[in-house]
């Protein structure tokens, strides 16, 4: 217990020494007048306002994350035992009366918005089915956040306009395309696979849940994310466009 005690404090205190205090220091402050030291953003940094988005998204990801152990080793108040429960949102939607739904042994329903089931004593499967329900997610903003900051480093030290600006602007694209669309069908799939496991009548089976592991993330990526997707690859092309005609001035001069 004091391992854990100690083991959570650690992990606030990096949190807040790494992230948390320096953003809340550079934001208070602003951009700063004279010039840019080596190796830090100027004032005019076209890359500023993406930067300072993923500072303020890649803390609120740590600080959930936090959230989830904290709530994992302690619970959250007012009541300790509110610790993490394998809870599944059916798709079913609740309309005033819960009639035909029946929670199997070991599981119990609660409704408000859509009927959701969970484990009282979650088995390992389910476990893993529902961590496939949230783990993709987590992870996508993961890799985005990552992709972000190496486009940053890129254009601090090489310009915003050159061909590995240009592919990571791509790559960031595609993630943003494929990487939601298969996180999508992660959490679809842990879903339809759980469901069953907690209640009956099941949202889908057979092939019912292959449809909505292959069509149910569409619904996700309309409109914004393919939007943005598409913005990303068309500017990444502009981007390898200008490269190369830059490289063509370059050699007439």
């Amino acid at each position: 217990m004091l391992f854990r005690h100690i083991l959570i404090g650690l992990v606030l205190a990096a949190v807040a020494g790494v992230v948390v205090v320096p953003f809340i220091v550079g934001f208070v402050r602003g951009p700063q007048a004279g010039h840019a030291r080596s190796g830090a953003a100027a004032p005019d940094d076209p890359m500023r306002p993406l930067k300072r988005v993923a500072v303020i998204y890649g803390s609120l990801l740590l600080l959930y994350l936090v959230a989830i152990a904290f709530q994992v080793s302690y619970g959250l108040p007012p009541n300790s035992n509110s610790r993490i429960s394998v809870c599944v949102d059916t798709a079913y939607p609740y309309a005033g009366a819960a009639h035909g739904f029946a929670a199997r042994a070991g599981a119990s329903l609660s409704v408000g918005g859509d009927v959701t089931a969970c484990a009282l004593h979650p088995s390992p499967s389910q476990w893993v089915l529902y961590l496939l329900t949230k783990v993709p997610g987590l992870v996508l903003w993961g890799c985005l956040l990552l992709l972000i900051w190496r486009l940053i480093s890129e254009a601090a030290r090489r310009g915003p306009f050159t061909p590995l600006t240009a592919a990571i602007v791509e790559l960031l694209g595609w993630t943003v395309l494929g990487g939601g669309y298969i996180a999508g069908a992660l959490e679809h799939l842990g879903a339809d696979l759980l469901t069953p496991m907690l209640m009956t009548p099941a949202t889908f089976s057979g092939g019912g849940t292959v449809v909505d592991v292959v069509f149910g993330p569409l619904k996700a990526l309309w409109p914004v994310p393919a939007l943005v997707a598409a913005a990303l690859l068309t500017f990444a092309r502009i981007t390898q466009a200008g490269v190369v005609l830059d490289d063509e001035v370059k050699a007439t001069v």
